[in-house]
């Protein structure tokens, strides 16, 4: 205050001038506001420090949108408070004028920045609950399910939990999700960049074209010629011509580079699922997933990629449109720049808030998506039981929770409109009352006015269309949060072995402990030692939980053991190249899926270097060449979805071919027969004895007759070997647990015969 005089010299006499009054307080020409406005922020800088000190961290928090809103009020009031020091020309003059504006505006921004960085600077962990239940008697698993989780046939292995709590995850920032978007738009940097260079073409036109309306008007007005009206008449067609061809150049850059970017976004997605642990899919809804790689990629590359060619544009036209209104007056462009702020401020408490809604769109969307999947991928039991109403209810249901999510988005939005509209109308008016004063003022002339109201309509459209643009990154951002917790979620169990050594097939189990890792309280193995000898036959039985299921989804490598090592030939799975050790290694399950392709592209599956002759022979050792042969189109008949055009016989025989064509060391049948008839158990199991030689296999069944030829038979229960010996020695044992087993399957088959 005591520059505020034509010298550089403080002056004590005037800061004690304006303190007190002495000419009573002069709202043009008195500073004393400034002062008053620094002992606001001080004030609250103080009462952060305080809470941060006592722990009130949560506090301090979440009182930032209203120190933004502080922020905000202290740069608009600085703006107006120097409109009306410039009422008087000499105070222009005056140094401590600009010292004063400057520094208010300047600690404007560090205020909120002090908010931002020093106190709400936290993130956050937060936990997603997720309702799972792991029953395969339920036939809505998908192929990819039954196919994977093996592990899961035994009853007591998949007890169902209610609620899983899965580890926390950081919750990255907005700023750092629209980053992590802008760098996909990156790699198309050639379409972007043409799409830009149309761009800034289009946007300089675009700019031109007010002033010349405002001239095309003022010549009307002023009666100027027919000659100075075509002349800004034809300028004015040009540059509307050149937008329009411009544009219409960047628009097709910028669509094509959008779907380059969806492109990469659910590849770069698919890519990172695939690679996941097996854990992760058994408590992650296969419905949720396609969801995202769906709806929420697609609402994720087009809103990016469209919202920054609306950024782009608008910003471009935004910065000419300022140029032109201060050259014509920077006074009347500050009355625009007093309400800014504020608009931004709205902007941005709303965009926080439909950033929440959007995700939780996303959810219900993902959870409707997942009955869907599950119903139509189920319909022969929907069907048999009669539940098309109840399904269709319950999905329904979650479409209505995606509605009230809808709903509640557009009540903010009709709110945002409403503060948008007020704000354009408001500052619409004040350019009007001022530009009138400036006008009668001298200090403006008419036609000024008027070109500078056209591009102020310009600017007001522009300001609309970024706010508009950080809506949309706030529904694009609600959508990614999921995508990329997928997408940059490292494996627990990451394939990275390298070793690819010669394989026997001799695999031992040593001090063997695991628990899965949705149940870490339930252990499933506790301390096992088995070895299962190269080129023999072993069987795993036992009652159902015991395990077996579990042993062979380790040997798989499906998980990894929580204490013990598991070897093969002495090297340890996890060691050895994900691809080569599932090259030798095959395993035909229960329930084999069969893709949605021909006969030769399901034997064939994952086996590219396979010849026709590899597949014909494992299709004659699997005895599918005669009934193949049979079809009217052979091997290129189609299976259908999940083999549904085949008997399960059928599928059966092709899962062994399929198991076969790669030539595996060991090979691992797990109830391989178990839901099939005489006559196709009977085929299938002239097929395994067939293709059993030479080879390591291992048997996990419940039948006699599958287990009793096994060269050793281990016998598993409660996650323990319990005995061990062919089915002759381990009948010896009349107290063992196998005896029991046996005589009470062959008390069964008695029964059963005598009924029928």
């Amino acid at each position: 205050m005591g520059f505020y005089s034509p010298s550089w010299s403080m002056d004590f006499d005037l800061i004690f001038k304006y303190l007190v009054f002495v000419d009573g307080y002069n709202y043009f020409t008195n500073p004393v506001d400034f002062l008053l406005l620094a002992i606001l922020r001080l004030a609250l800088i103080v009462t952060a420090v305080a809470l941060i000190t006592f722990h009130y961290d949560a506090v301090a928090c979440a009182m930032f949108m209203p120190m933004l809103g502080v922020a905000t009020f202290c740069y608009s009031y600085t703006l107006v408070k120097f409109l009306a020091f410039s009422e008087d020309v000499r105070m222009m003059y005056y140094p401590g004028v600009w010292f004063s504006v400057v520094w208010s505006i300047l600690a404007a921004i560090l205020f909120a920045l002090v908010w931002y960085f020093v106190l709400t600077a936290h993130h956050f962990d937060y936990q997603r609950l997720v309702s799972e239940r792991f029953n395969t008697t339920s036939s809505t698993q998908t192929a990819t399910d039954v196919e994977t989780a093996v592990e899961r046939t035994s009853s007591s292995d998949d007890v169902s939990e209610p609620l899983i709590v899965q580890p926390p995850a950081k919750r990255i920032s907005t700023f750092q999700h629209i980053c992590a978007l802008l760098k996909y738009c990156k790699h198309q940097w050639i379409w972007f960049t043409s799409g830009f260079i149309f761009l800034v073409i289009y946007a300089v036109a675009r700019v031109f074209i007010p002033k010349y309306t405002g001239d095309v008007i003022s010549n009307i007005v002023k009666k100027a010629g027919v000659a100075s009206l075509v002349h800004s008449v034809l300028i004015m067609g040009a540059l509307t011509m050149a937008s329009t061809f411009f544009g219409g150049l960047r628009g097709g850059c910028f669509d094509y580079a959008t779907a380059l970017v969806s492109r990469q976004v659910r590849l770069d997605l698919f890519r990172s699922l695939v690679q996941q642990e097996i854990g992760f899919f058994d408590v992650t809804k296969s419905g949720e997933m396609v969801s995202r790689l769906t709806s929420d990629c697609q609402t994720m590359s087009t809103t990016v990629s469209t919202n920054l060619n609306v950024f782009l544009r608008n910003g471009v036209m935004l910065l000419g449109a300022l140029v032109f209104m201060f050259v014509m007056s920077w006074r009347l462009s500050l009355v625009t720049f007093i309400a800014i702020p504020l608009v931004g401020f709205i902007t941005k408490w709303y965009g926080a808030y439909y950033d929440k809604l959007s995700e939780k769109t996303q959810t219900t969307i993902a959870d409707a998506n997942q009955i869907a999947e599950e119903v139509l991928s189920t319909m022969r039991t929907v069907r048999s039981f009669a539940c098309e109403r109840r399904e269709s209810d319950r999905f329904e249901g979650k479409l209505n929770e995606t509605l009230k999510m809808n709903r509640k988005k557009a009540i903010a939005y009709m709110g945002y409109t409403w503060n948008n509209e007020f704000c354009d109308n408001a500052i619409l008016v004040a350019v009007l009352f001022y530009g009138g004063h400036l006008v009668m003022s001298d200090m403006m002339t008419t036609d000024q006015l008027i070109t500078f109201l056209l591009y102020q309509m310009q600017l007001g459209e522009n300001l609309y269309n970024i706010g508009y643009v950080m809506t949309g990154l706030m529904e694009c951002v609600g959508a990614s949060r999921k995508v990329f917790e997928y997408m940059f979620r490292d494996p627990a169990i990451p394939n990275d072995g390298e070793r690819e050594p010669v394989l026997g097939g001799r695999i031992e189990f040593k001090n063997v402990h695991f628990t899965y890792p949705s149940r870490p309280n339930n252990p499933v193995l506790e301390g096992l030692n088995l070895v299962i000898e190269a080129g023999r036959t072993t069987a795993l039985v036992g009652p159902s939980g015991g395990g077996k299921s579990s042993i062979v989804s380790l040997i798989q490598h499906f998980y990894e053991p929580t204490r013990g090592t598991i070897t093969i030939d002495g090297v340890n799975v996890k060691d050895i190249s994900h691809v080569y050790y599932h090259q030798k290694i095959a395993l035909v399950a229960q329930e084999p899926v069969l893709y949605n392709g021909s006969v030769r592209y399901n034997i064939l599956y994952g086996c590219d270097w396979a010849t026709e002759a590899d597949m014909l022979r494992a299709a004659h050792t699997a005895n599918v060449h005669n009934f193949v042969m049979e079809l009217e189109k052979g091997y290129d008949t189609n299976c259908g979805e999940k083999g549904v055009q085949m008997s399960g016989g059928q599928k059966q025989r092709i899962a062994i071919a399929r198991a076969l064509v790669r030539n595996p060391v060991v090979l691992i049948l797990d109830e391989a027969t178990s839901a099939l008839d005489a006559e196709s158990e009977a085929l299938v199991q002239e097929a395994l004895n067939r293709c059993a030689r030479e080879r390591t296999v291992l048997i996990v069944a419940h039948r006699l007759s599958t287990i009793e030829k096994a060269d050793r038979i281990a016998v598993i229960h409660k996650g323990s070997l319990v005995q061990s010996g062919n089915h002759a020695e381990l009948m010896e044992a009349t107290d063992g647990l196998y005896y029991s087993l046996v005589s009470k399957q062959i008390l069964a088959s008695k029964i059963k015969g005598s009924t029928e």
